[in-house]
């Protein structure tokens, strides 16, 4: 039951359909007798900054997930950040503080790791194809660069934002190799999909070429709904091994719930 002391979560993103964290979050409040909510919060990128700045007086507010596209918009307007959101400039989680203070992290690499590479183990000694280098996908590309990945070939239609990235990984692993590219994944043996594409399954087009799938790739898609993204499904018919992006947020539950302070 919600009451007058019970503290709210929100989950942040646009479009907000998609979103699985009050799903996971809520279960565990409740099996864990904590009096809290998290409801989806649906927050165009236009009306991020002031809705971030009204979360300041929230003082019930116990903070936030945040997803597509305001994960490096919370990271700028942040007033903390931990390592793990200030080596990729981008947030997947905030904690509202008793002063108001928001305080960031970033836990989408380690969680992809873990719920969709094993821990890293099917990172090691692949050459990465990874299409989108927006908060998730530089989150991935330094898990991978640090996995022991050979290298990564960025695809992504904004190119200066796939060069900034290529030059924050060179800096933090000076002899990685990481090249910006196109959707083609000839000569790569591991392909993720760290975009919206195949949020929406009728309209959205194909994060990179299927065509050029072949058996000895491992495909992976961080779009957790629908659960089989048009991505995925072309992997399958491929003869790929494919790994399902609900895995990622899975593997950060608890992670989040001790960020929160749990």
């Amino acid at each position: 039951m919600i009451t007058g002391a019970t503290k709210i979560f929100f989950m942040l993103a646009h479009p907000i359909d998609h979103v699985r964290s009050p799903e996971i979050f809520n279960p565990i409040f409740e099996a864990r007798g904590i009096d809290a909510v998290m409801v989806p919060l649906d927050l165009h990128p236009d009306d991020f900054s002031a809705g971030w700045n009204a979360m300041r007086g929230m003082r019930n507010l116990g903070g936030c997930i945040v997803s597509v596209p305001l994960k490096e918009a919370a990271f700028q307007l942040a007033d903390m950040a931990e390592d793990s959101a200030a080596a990729v400039r981008a947030a997947n989680v905030v904690r509202r503080e008793d002063d108001g203070r928001l305080v960031c992290a970033n836990f989408d690499g380690r969680g992809f790791m873990a719920g969709l590479l094993r821990n890293g183990r099917d990172a090691e000694g692949r050459d990465v194809l990874l299409v989108g280098a927006g908060g998730a996908g530089t989150a991935i590309a330094f898990a991978l660069a640090e996995a022991g990945a050979v290298s990564i070939r960025v695809a992504e239609i904004d190119n200066d934002r796939a060069v900034r990235l290529a030059a924050a990984i060179r800096q933090h692993y000076p002899d990685f190799t990481i090249t910006v590219g196109n959707g083609d994944p000839t000569g790569c043996n591991l392909v993720v999909n760290a975009t919206p594409c195949g949020l929406r399954p009728e309209t959205d087009p194909l994060p990179l070429d299927v065509t050029k799938l072949t058996p000895a790739m491992l495909v992976a898609d961080i779009v957790m709904k629908p659960a089989t993204t048009p991505l995925l499904a072309a992997a399958q018919r491929a003869g790929c091994d494919v790994r399902f992006g609900a895995g990622m947020l899975d593997s950060q539950a608890e992670l989040i719930m001790t960020f929160f302070g749990y």
